[in-house]
């Protein structure tokens, strides 16, 4: 298991940016983002909607890629 980093996460066939404290596990689910949340329109807002838990777990069949995220969006998200 590797150290968690803020990371931007693209997802197959769904529209969301998620940024979030990325580890990569050893096996599925290969992805753990602690304290989530979604970019839009430069703004963060709490991801997944209507729950408190900001933990999520993906599978690799979910997640087109990942990447670093721009400083501005990076600065915001340290901020919350």
């Amino acid at each position: 298991m590797e150290e968690a980093v803020i990371k931007l996460v693209l997802l197959k066939e769904r529209p969301e940016y998620l940024i979030g404290m990325v580890t990569e596990l050893d096996e599925e689910p290969s992805l753990l983002i602690e304290t989530c949340y979604e970019i839009v329109d430069g703004e963060l807002m709490p991801f997944p909607k209507y729950s408190a838990q900001r933990d999520i777990f993906l599978t690799s069949e979910t997640i087109l890629t990942i990447l670093d995220p721009s400083p501005e969006v990076l600065e915001k998200y340290k901020q919350e």
